[in-house]
């Protein structure tokens, strides 16, 4: 979509087709400090939601926006915290802090994120966006266009979010605004600090502006999670009984912090030509350390069993021969993402109705996690106990009967890896369209545009070599000295989701760690004379310091075979045509288009055949996997489309609106699913796995209808009803077949295009601003929402394999309660997401369920002045937990607790 699309086709739709300015005025308008409302100036949130409700009222098809309060203040901490206000939108989290979104159901993959009217590249592995790399302060307006048309970016089955920086000729002249914050965590303790500043300035006669703004950001998060791994079933479960794979307890201490800049120029060099450019930095690091303590389940070694009705483990006792460790974990997934894009535009006003525009912008992402990561195990062996497992119904799963979890007497080595991604995905794109006004007649404006994009996905991970150093000392084989351990306390672990769970168990340096696992002291344990010397595996020792030598140590370096590229060029050519006139004195507006896409596609990878597996003694729950050296390979692939598109609006009173719109989108297959190269892995008992992509796959279609009614009471006010039906073609399903490799029995999955879903549903919103009250609740505000959303493709979760399922669908609500009088300035808000399918096939291919989740959040503001004014903001202040569950609620799968985040500090603007 160009910044035509975005500022002139989209504001077209607010500002009458006879007015020359159509296009600019009303988007213009929207983006004001101050609004007036009727003879009353209203700034702050009144002000936010009278902006979003005229972008809402004035569009042909169904948009939602949510606006920022002032220069620098947008609703909440981070933009998706204010899209899942919106009715229809939801948020999964990471770390507390919501990162993608979904609308009406289909997740963020599926969502077009334009940034000033312009794709944006992504650090994650596919397409879809993480919001938390942008810095809430720096936005002006974000808008959801949940009904598409002909000149919108095509690739978003369920909405195109349209994300709007400040511009510099928004107001003329001088202005400053910025705030100190200070950022506390609940569970952490720590208080971390947030600055944040804009400014900018015109000419005298408001032909050339410029802006700069930046926020710094830091917080120091502590999590606490439990997950079991997922459940192992049928013949890799207990006599068909189903059992967890593990049980980890883990507390993750990040140190996040974001840093932005955005910055602006626009330039009027005559009446007929206005240039704009637009340039944005966001650098987004998590510092992640973890202390875990895990038990791994060996089915084999499981002695008793007893089960429910659905065969799930009820108990299990633990053979006394050690086949239990208790696993020391320490662990990093840190997070090291870095967004840019720089953008130009010039629109030229040929004649007083025509306009040419142009806009072409480059966007880069990056992701250099590439071996920071690590996840290193040293265990002691459960000997001479038979350690107990429990389901613990209606908590989570605990062991009993284990030796002392502090225990520093028997310490032996264990698993050991460094690992992480890199990632570059790049992004060129330019648009032109002309537009044409006619002041006189039921048509109003014809559009014509081409675009083209060139994007390139590449991704390589990082690791210590899998197949002679990560499992040298897989086995507990090797005694490691007490003194590099210490005692973790880990605190009350979800809140005592865990009955009986450790409270304490041990920690350590994760470099005094690999350090020791270096030396002679270590690998020599296995030299002949070593206490675990072994006659039949005479060279273990020599292989282990041969290793050290030709690696360097446990260093991470590329894995040839986890290479993959993925480039993708696309073209686009769009119609369309609006009209507006009148029906019995009722007004209406009719667009209508056609968009033609097509699509070249090219994968490239390096392939690696298995040229061994080894069997790891004295752990039947590992293997080493050997590769032949790689080889290039690529693939390519080309597909077409048109997309119509048609969006209908009609004021059967001055403040009732009718609306009804139809149109066919795609979404293209996300990247990861596009690649060639092989993800192989054994992890017994049970076969290996191979995990590829497939390039053939075609892009997901959908048929699209919606209805809609909205009655305004006056600006700040309104209540809609909004009715939607989506038939969507092509959705890739992951199809899994038996093969053999080496003489080991291995599961090949692959995704394919199979299967087809309905998705239908509604969204009911209410807005009211009590105005009439007497004062002071004259102050007082409220907006609610509800969406229901429904499938025809019902999961059974009886039933073991071979179903298919839209993941992500869940009803939500919205209710939000303010107050703004006079110096004072209160918000509550509560966000629900009822249950929902997160994956139809997850961990151990079992389906994952992710349970309901209702959080709260306050804010509070008091003017000093006209121009400064104190915060206070805190998130989550029920301390919601999340939690999901695998095929039966009775099998827990996982559950988090992030605890809550406040924020205190000083805003000013001038």
């Amino acid at each position: 979509m160009s910044v035509f699309a975005a500022q002139g086709a989209m504001a077209q739709e607010s500002a009458p087709a006879s007015s020359p300015a159509a296009g600019a005025g009303a988007a213009d308008a929207a983006q004001k400090d101050a609004t007036t409302l009727g003879a009353v100036v209203v700034s702050g949130t009144r002000a936010s939601i009278q902006k979003s409700q005229a972008l809402k009222q004035d569009a042909v098809g169904t948009v939602d926006a949510v606006s920022a309060e002032d220069v620098g203040k947008f609703p909440d901490q981070n933009v998706a915290d204010s899209l899942q206000r919106i009715a229809g939108v939801s948020v999964d989290r990471s770390g507390g802090e919501s990162r993608y979104i979904t609308v009406r159901g289909f997740g963020p993959e599926f969502n077009t994120v334009l940034l000033n009217g312009r794709t944006m590249a992504t650090e994650n592995s596919g397409r879809e966006f993480s919001f938390d790399v942008l810095p809430s302060e720096l936005i002006s307006t974000a808008e959801v266009f949940k009904t598409s048309q002909a000149n919108l970016s095509e690739g978003g089955i369920g909405a195109t979010v349209n994300i709007k920086t400040r511009r510099p000729l928004d107001d003329k002249g001088f202005h400053i605004a910025g705030s100190v914050s200070a950022v506390d965590d609940s569970m952490s303790g720590e208080t971390k600090p947030k600055f944040s500043g804009l400014i900018s300035n015109t000419n005298a006669d408001g032909t050339f502006g410029a802006l700069l703004g930046f926020v710094r950001y830091q917080r120091n998060h502590l999590s606490e999670s439990i997950d079991d791994g997922g459940w192992l079933t049928g013949t890799n479960g207990v006599n068909g009984i189903a059992i967890p794979r593990t049980i980890e307890y883990k507390v993750n201490q990040e140190d996040r912090t974001r840093t932005g800049v955005n910055a602006a120029i626009d330039w009027l060099p005559s009446e007929k030509v206005r240039v704009t450019l637009d340039a944005m930095y966001s650098k987004y690091e998590i510092d992640a350390h973890a202390n875990g303590f895990g038990l791994f389940m060996d089915p084999a070694d499981v002695k008793q069993i007893t089960a429910d009705g659905n065969g799930t483990a009820l108990s299990a006792v633990r053979g006394n021969t050690g086949g239990l460790a208790n696993d020391h974990i320490v662990s990093s997934n840190p997070r090291d993402s870095t967004n840019k894009q720089v953008g130009v535009n010039v629109a030229w006003d040929l004649t007083d109705s025509t306009k040419l525009d142009f806009d072409g912008s480059y966007s880069k992402a990056e992701e250099n996690s590439g071996g920071k990561g690590y996840f290193l195990v040293m265990g002691a062996r459960n000997v001479g106990v038979n350690p107990t497992w429990n389901l613990n119904p209606g908590a989570f799963p605990s062991y009993s009967n284990l030796l002392p979890s502090t225990d520093t007497n028997d310490l032996r080595a264990h698993f050991v890896d460094r690992e992480g991604d890199n990632r570059s995905d790049e992004l060129y794109e330019g648009k032109i369209s002309l537009t044409k006004n006619f002041f006189e007649g039921t048509l109003s404006q014809l559009q014509f545009g081409v675009s083209g994009s060139k994007r390139t996905k590449e991704s390589v991970t990082v690791r210590s070599s899998d197949a002679d150093l990560n499992c040298a000392y897989c086995g507990y084989a090797a005694r490691v000295p007490g003194s590099l351990a210490s005692v973790f306390n880990a605190g009350s672990l979800v809140n005592g989701a865990s009955l009986g769970a450790p409270t304490q168990w041990l920690t350590f340096d994760p470099e005094a760690y690999l350090a020791y696992l270096s030396s002679p002291a270590a690998y020599n344990q296995f030299a002949p004379g070593g206490e675990f010397y072994d006659p039949n595996d005479p060279n273990r020792a020599q292989r282990i310091a041969d290793a050290l030598t030709k690696y360097g140590g446990f260093k991470a370096l590329p894995v040839p075979q986890s290479q993959w590229l993925v480039e993708e060029k696309s073209y686009a050519a769009f119609a369309q045509a609006n009209f507006e006139n009148t029906f019995h004195d009722m007004p209406w507006q009719l667009n209508i288009g056609i968009r033609f896409v097509k699509t070249d596609a090219t994968s490239r990878a390096v392939s690696s055949q298995v040229e061994s597996i080894t069997g790891t003694p004295g752990d039947p729950t590992n293997a080493q996997v050997h590769f032949t050296p790689p080889i290039p390979i690529a693939r390519s692939t080309s597909y077409q489309d048109w997309l119509p598109s048609m969006n209908f609006r009609i004021n059967v009173r001055e403040n009732l609106v009718l609306r009804a719109s139809a149109s066919d989108t795609l979404t293209r297959p996300t990247l990861t699913s596009l690649r060639i190269s092989e993800d192989i892995g054994v992890r017994p008992p049970g076969p290996g796995t191979i995990n590829t992509g497939n390039i053939d796959l075609k892009p997901y279609k959908a048929r699209n209808y919606d209805l809609g009614a909205e009655w305004y009471f006056n600006d700040t006010s309104y209540v809609g009803l909004a009715g939607f039906y989506k038939k969507v073609e092509n959705f890739v399903t992951n199809v899994t077949r038996p093969t053999t490799i080496q003489g080991y029995p291995f599961m090949e999955t692959l995704p394919v295009n199979a299967n087809t879903a309905v998705v239908k549903g509604a969204e009911f919103s209410f807005q009211y601003t009590f105005d009439r009250l007497p004062a002071p609740f004259d102050g007082l505000g409220m907006q609610a929402n509800y969406t229901y959303v429904d499938s025809k493709q019902t999961f059974d979760p009886s039933i073991a394999t071979g179903q298919f399922a839209v993941v992500g669908l869940a009803n939500s609500g919205n209710l939000i309660v303010f107050y703004e009088k006079g110096p004072i300035g209160f918000r509550a808000a509560y966000n629900w997401r009822d249950e929902y399918l997160s994956a139809v096939r997850g961990s151990q291919g079992e389906p994952t369920t992710v349970k309901p989740y209702g959080q709260i959040d306050l804010s509070a503001s008091y003017k000093l002045n006209d121009h400064v004014s104190l915060f206070a903001e805190a998130t989550n202040v029920n301390n919601e937990t999340e939690a999901a569950y695998s095929r039966y609620e009775s099998r827990a799968q996982w559950v988090a607790d992030n605890g809550r985040a406040l924020s205190f500090g000083i805003r000013g603007s001038w």
